[in-house]
């Protein structure tokens, strides 16, 4: 089983952060942000640097953490809101998110990396319950366009359950990946992102599985896994605090030998989302159970 890193977990410069992930033993990392921009947006030299830093190190790139519809409008009506400054993504119509998937099929295919993230649009603050069938289908609609370019490519487009999107837990994303029934098309299952969904945006049915259970419905369409842990403090106004990876609410014990015995493996991939030292507990911690 393989555990890759998110490059701007440990630092904005990627020739720094690669260095730190192959001084920590890894042989996979992840990109999402470096210098400063997201992944999509680096230009044909940049590109090449990033091979050859990779080259130096030695590693290998797991995925792209590509923000494709992150911040998008799934209705022309939709009212969204603007995210942190510090995260790093593609903005503008679902015309230029479109454009954005091409260039990071590319460049995956120019990293030898074997997929790309894709969010299910952005959560609106103009309607309370989010993901129903309805919005189900607009999503399958918008995706069902990704896929004839990632067949093109030959690389997988991962679809992140989240929960500043429609979908925030991992059986909503489910159901996308199951109706298009592509090989091109997977999960990239977010745990923790489930645990904290909001429930009170949720249809009923989707407020009744445990987050075990939601790991045995989701398993075999899982390619990639981002792991982070929260803890539950009651009374806070955003009760879900983000800890180092093994502090929190989440059984990664569990989670972690499940897959270990799954005929279907996937990469696990570290966004701890805490600072310098806890990411580094984070690391130990979780090597500990691979």
């Amino acid at each position: 089983m393989s555990i890759s890193i998110i490059t701007d977990q440990l630092n904005q410069d990627f020739e720094k952060a690669c260095a730190i992930a192959r001084h920590h033993g890894f042989d996979f990392v992840e990109i999402h942000s470096l210098w400063g921009k997201t992944i999509e947006d680096l230009s044909s030299t940049e590109v090449k640097k990033v091979k050859e830093i990779l080259s130096k190190y030695q590693l290998r790139v797991s995925n792209l953490a590509s923000t494709i519809f992150f911040m998008a409008k799934l209705y022309p009506n939709d009212t969204i809101s603007s995210f942190s400054d510090a995260f790093y993504t593609v903005k503008g119509k679902t015309k230029d998110h479109l454009e954005a998937a091409k260039r990071a099929l590319d460049i995956a295919v120019e990293l030898d990396c074997p997929s790309i993230r894709a969010f299910p649009f952005r959560a609106p603050d103009n309607r309370l319950i989010i993901g129903v069938l309805d919005d189900q289908r607009e999503i399958i609609d918008n995706f069902s366009k990704l896929i004839p370019m990632a067949k093109n490519a030959k690389k997988r487009i991962l679809i992140e359950n989240c929960p500043h999107t429609h979908l925030p837990r991992g059986e909503m994303t489910n159901f996308v990946v199951k109706t298009i029934d592509s090989p091109w098309f997977g999960l990239l299952w977010d745990p923790a992102n489930s645990v904290r969904a909001d429930q009170k945006r949720l249809a009923t049915i989707y407020r009744k599985l445990t987050i075990l259970e939601e790991m045995q419905l989701v398993s075999s369409l899982v390619g990639h896994i981002h792991v982070k842990d929260y803890k539950y403090v009651e009374g806070l106004t955003k009760p879900y605090q983000h800890v180092a990876i093994g502090k929190g609410d989440l059984p990664y014990p569990q989670i972690v030998e499940f897959f270990k015995k799954s005929v279907h493996p996937a990469m696990f991939s570290l966004e701890p989302e805490v600072d310098d030292v806890e990411t580094l507990v984070s690391i130990d911690y979780f090597k500990s159970l691979i």
